[in-house]
C-alpha cells in the first residue's frame, strides 16, 4: 500500500498544483468581472445624480413660477365680490343640503 501512495504521490501533487491555478486563474476573472461591473455601476450612478439634478432644477423653476403666477393672480380684483350682488338669485337654491 505504502509502494502505491510513493507511486501517485507526484500526480497528486501535480493535480493539487493545476487546481491551485485553474482555482487562481478563477479568482482573476471574478476579480475582473467585479470591476467592470464597479465601473459600469459608477457610470449608472452618475447618469441618475445628473437626473436628479435635473429634475431638482426643474420642480425649483416650476415652484418660482408658480410663486409669481400666485403672486399676479393675488394683484387682480376678485370680480366673483361683484357678480354676487348682481346675480338674480330667486328661482335658485345653490345651497348643498338636501
Amino acid at each position: 500500500m505504502n509502494e502505491s501512495l510513493d507511486c501517485w504521490s507526484p500526480v497528486i501533487q501535480g493535480g493539487f498544483a493545476v487546481f491551485a491555478l485553474i482555482l487562481l486563474a478563477v479568482i482573476v476573472w471574478l476579480v475582473k468581472q467585479l470591476l467592470r461591473v464597479l465601473r459600469d455601476n459608477n457610470a449608472v450612478i452618475a447618469g441618475n445624480t445628473q437626473a436628479i439634478e435635473s429634475v431638482a432644477t426643474i420642480a425649483s423653476d416650476t415652484r418660482q413660477l408658480m410663486q409669481q403666477i400666485r403672486d399676479e393672480l393675488f394683484k387682480r380684483p376678485c370680480l366673483l365680490r361683484e357678480s354676487v350682488t348682481t346675480m338674480d338669485t330667486s328661482d335658485e337654491d345653490r345651497t348643498l343640503e338636501t
